[in-house]
């Protein structure tokens, strides 16, 4: 909780035993095994960079950084004090994508990759402040862009097209790909107009779509539909939580991080992508 107050209150509420004055005194408490690190996206850089040295695993919300700098300087400092960490794009952990994505495989392979990560700015503007807003690409479409890593695989080249409506940041873009398997993709967003996330994947007499991304969709090359159905752990908790947090366990256990998953260094690459597609400079 952000304050003492609100802490002593909930800690009475759950029956919870311990609290801290802050999180510098409770990574510091050695029964402490690992930290969940869930500030807000402003926050997140500068909490990373003071937890790092400890060399405690933790999990953080994404993004780790709100540019490719802060997030590579957070990789070096990982590096540097060997600290294991995992980053939370728990779309990453949604069985109909990973039932999706065998599907595809079991064809042939992805032949085409189309992800629209439209974001509805004029309503996400009322509610965030000015600095999370400068970089809502990487504080909130960097779920959307990492998918295209996720589906696709690594990038082989990438041309982008971007320009600034009424804004002063960029707020449309479009981006052609080309993956290192071969598959072509596109990625689209446009922030001022009515739209939501979606994913479709193109394989040989196969496609399937995610729209919303909670929902999959089978379509054969006669047009007959059938719809991927997720795990009870989906159906449970939220969509990809659950086994997300089954992956942080193993990385505590086994200090070692396991696809899907990734670490801030892994996720600079989907950093690195969003700058391409923004045309950042």
């Amino acid at each position: 909780s952000r304050t003492n107050k609100n802490c002593f209150y909930l800690a009475k509420k759950y029956k919870i035993t311990k609290v801290y004055n802050n999180y510098i005194d409770m990574i510091e408490d050695r029964n402490i095994d690992a930290l969940l690190v869930l500030v807000s996206g402003d926050q997140i850089y500068e909490t990373l960079n003071n937890i790092i040295s400890f060399k405690k695993p933790f999990f953080t919300e994404k993004p780790p950084g709100l540019n490719t700098s802060e997030t590579k300087k957070l990789c070096l400092k990982c590096k540097k004090y060997k600290t294991l960490n995992m980053v939370g794009f728990n779309r990453r952990f949604y069985s109909i994508f990973h039932k999706g994505k065998k599907i595809i495989e079991d064809n042939g392979g992805l032949l085409g990759l189309s992800i629209e990560g439209h974001e509805r700015f004029w309503l996400i503007n009322k509610k965030r402040n000015s600095r999370i807003l400068n970089k809502w690409i990487y504080a909130n479409s960097s779920h959307t862009i990492d998918l295209l890593r996720f589906f696709g695989g690594e990038i082989h080249k990438i041309n982008s097209t971007s320009f600034k409506y009424l804004s002063k940041q960029n707020n449309q873009f479009v981006s052609s790909i080309k993956f290192k398997s071969g598959a072509i993709g596109t990625y689209k967003s446009f922030w001022l107009s009515p739209g939501g996330w979606s994913v479709n994947l193109f394989g040989k007499d196969i496609k399937i779509d995610f729209k919303p991304l909670e929902k999959g969709i089978i379509i054969n090359k006669n047009f007959k539909s059938s719809v991927i159905k997720p795990d009870v752990t989906d159906i449970k908790f939220k969509p990809g939580l659950y086994k997300q947090m089954i992956y942080f366990k193993n990385l505590i256990i086994n200090s070692t991080i396991e696809w899907p998953a990734q670490d801030i260094c892994e996720s600079l690459k989907t950093m690195q992508l969003i700058k391409k597609i923004s045309n950042e400079l």
